[in-house]
């Protein structure tokens, strides 16, 4: 890739997580991109956290899948209807019971899926550039960590 397209791309990816920091901020959320953290997202603090230890366009691919889940789980019935263990472990934070159950493990994979479809079509909606191989990589690696969590094959 020629150097000219690098920095073409390189706007873009930073128009992107503009944009979609921009949709947070009007939805009255927060976020905070630092080496220290993980992404990860706050429903509590309205807060969402994205690791500078990744690539510019990692960045982006991980803010857009946190505002997947806070797109889910913005609706608490239709939430409670769709990830009912998620949510009731939600209400704990811990609970050794449900954390073992397997419908609880069935739904965390479940929206961690829906995370990244919704936060494709969150991209999609805002018009920002999404390069389709490397989000279906991204967010595949990403999913498979959940699997194997669930199957106990970490």
């Amino acid at each position: 890739m020629s150097t000219k397209m690098k920095r073409i791309r390189e706007r873009l990816l930073e128009d992107g997580f503009s944009r979609t920091a921009e949709w947070l901020e009007k939805k009255g959320w927060t976020y905070e991109c630092d080496y220290c953290v993980r992404d990860e997202m706050f429903p509590q603090g309205k807060h969402i956290t994205i690791s500078k230890r990744q690539g510019q366009e990692k960045q982006l691919y991980s803010l857009l899948h946190e505002c997947g889940h806070l797109l889910i789980q913005n609706n608490d019935e239709k939430y409670e209807r769709s990830y009912p263990t998620q949510a009731r472990m939600n209400q704990f934070q811990a609970h050794r019971g449900i954390e073992k159950s397997k419908d609880y493990k069935v739904d965390v994979v479940r929206e961690e899926i829906e995370a990244w479809d919704r936060g494709k079509k969150l991209a999609n909606r805002l018009g920002i550039f999404v390069d389709e191989k490397n989000f279906r990589k991204v967010s595949s690696q990403c999913i498979y960590t959940y699997i194997e969590w669930a199957t106990g094959n970490e």
